[in-house]
């Protein structure tokens, strides 16, 4: 009822106004490090009231660790993690006691717990609980890093007749992880001046909205700065090499871009610092002209994609609010009608090895479709091209193999066939509802009465519950992966780490 997974399990407790929630974590490796610093991250991207569009309600969210850690290891016994509920104003919900919300679970579990359910903030219903599973999921990705990475994933890959001894172009080879980041941060350290001139006018500001990475390898190649937002890439250059070198690098650079929905501006190092007003504008209207593939696929909601030298990494990013890309406008279409609203959520993993999942009902979308409908305001899920396969054929949708590794040339399967992940790129996305409790009056059933009766609900809540949603998706994945992990037998049961 309250528990999930085989190897890796989890079970969850508490009530939202309750004394606290909270989640029992077994299978845990022996040994594996856990402190308390290790949940912040994930914890904190998780509250509410630190960004606009979410619940002003703020909890402390502190992990408290009652057993199963001792000298700050997993001691191989089952883990338990409470979090305190300090912040409640129950008394709102005892004047609405007699009008069960429209949308929520008010009036089911009345039914169903004959009237002793704890109806306070939605009680076990309440999203409230999601910081247990947040937490679990911290585990999970620990475990998930000590995986051997998939020599398949999207930043490993080498294009058809790359140089592998030009600078930034990487062997496929198991060490390609490290290398990618060794030389990044070699590139890092030792900046022209002109790149570091841009690099101060991007780093702590939003250009049209979009956020800047500097040094992020996209298959290998190694541009001086990348907005996945937008999906453009921006080169400052020196002096070239020699012109036939030049020109072999840049059709090879294109041939990646392309492949990867980029586009490509360059600036000489003049351009840059003699004309930086113009070098921004450049930029300002280069991400406003749609291009060829303008997809915010990879849009984050905050922070960074994780680049880590092995192990399993699961990202998750909002694509969508109120049907707008531009998250801001999204949201500002709920402010102006008073009411809520929903979005789309995007989910990707990558180094994940050949085989997970079995054919039929634990099949690698039943788990994660089942773990994902846990969490509050889920209305749908679609892996790879999903619902748009309906209207191609079968000939456009198959993905080609390319090698013995599995690479295929597209991933319309979202990296998974037969129930089992194929060593590419996992990629799901799900349909987050509008929240439940908006201020908008709406008719509901008064059940002392038994007449229907205008309403509206009061409190604290999210205007976008899909704004809290991403590490959410990030910790149930990473879950479902570390149990199938774990029932392949790919994790020992003393940690390496």
């Amino acid at each position: 009822m309250n528990s999930f997974g085989r190897l890796f399990r989890i079970s969850i407790f508490g009530e939202s106004h309750g004394e606290s929630v909270g989640i029992v974590v077994d299978g845990c490796p022996a040994g594996l490090p856990l402190i308390v610093d290790d949940f912040l991250p994930d914890l904190e991207r998780r509250k509410g009231g630190t960004q606009k569009g979410t619940t002003p309600r703020q909890e402390e969210d502190l992990p408290i660790f009652k057993s199963g850690i001792f000298n700050n290891k997993a001691t191989g016994a089952p883990i338990t993690i409470l979090f305190e509920n300090k912040n409640v104003r129950s008394g709102d919900y005892e004047k609405q006691r007699d009008v069960p919300r429209p949308g929520h679970a008010d009036f089911v579990a009345h039914k169903k717990f004959a009237g002793f359910e704890d109806y306070r903030g939605s009680g076990h219903f309440s999203g409230r609980l999601t910081v247990a599973i947040v937490a679990a999921g911290v585990i999970a990705k620990k475990i998930l890093r000590q995986v051997e990475t998939s020599p398949q994933t999207p930043l490993q890959r080498r294009g058809a007749g790359q140089d592998p001894n030009a600078p930034g172009y990487l062997t496929n080879s198991a060490d390609q992880w490290k290398t990618v980041s060794v030389y990044a941060k070699e590139n890092r350290q030792n900046p022209t001046e002109a790149e570091e001139k841009l690099w101060g006018q991007l780093r702590n500001r939003k250009v049209k909205g979009c956020k800047f990475r500097r040094q992020h390898p996209i298959e290998g190649y190694i541009p001086d700065f990348v907005c996945i937002e937008r999906k453009l890439v921006i080169e400052v250059d020196g002096e070239y090499h020699h012109e036939e070198e030049q020109k072999k690098l840049d059709a090879e650079r294109t041939k990646i871009l392309s492949r990867n929905g980029y586009r490509l501006v360059r600036f000489e190092n003049d351009d840059v610092l003699k004309k930086m007003d113009w070098v921004l504008k450049e930029i300002e209207n280069a991400l406003e002209s749609e291009g060829d593939s303008p997809s915010p696929l990879e849009r984050e909601l905050e922070g960074e994609v994780l680049s880590v030298l092995n192990g399993i990494t699961i990202t998750s990013n909002i694509l969508e609010i109120g049907g707008e890309t531009d998250l801001d406008k999204g949201l500002q279409k709920a402010i102006d009608k008073k009411d809520s609203i929903g979005g789309i959520i995007e989910c990707r993993a990558i180094g994940l090895p050949i085989g997970l999942g079995e054919p039929f009902f634990d099949s690698a979308e039943s788990l994660l479709s089942h773990i994902v409908f846990a969490i509050p305001a889920v209305r749908g899920i679609e892996f790879g091209t999903g619902f748009a396969a309906a209207k191609m054929f079968g000939s456009e949708h198959n993905d080609a193999i390319e090698n013995m590794d599995g690479r295929t040339r597209t991933n319309h399967a979202g990296g998974i066939v037969g129930g089992l992940t194929n060593g590419n790129e996992l990629v799901f996305r799900i349909a987050i509802k509008p929240t439940s409790s908006t201020p908008k009056e709406q008719n509901t059933l008064n059940w002392n009465t038994g007449k229907v009766e205008d309403a509206s609900v009061k409190g604290r809540h999210d205007l976008c519950i899909a704004l809290r949603v991403p590490v959410i998706l990030e910790a149930v994945t990473a879950i479902v992966l570390a149990d199938l992990i774990m029932l392949e037998q790919r994790i020992p049961r003393i940690s390496t780490q």
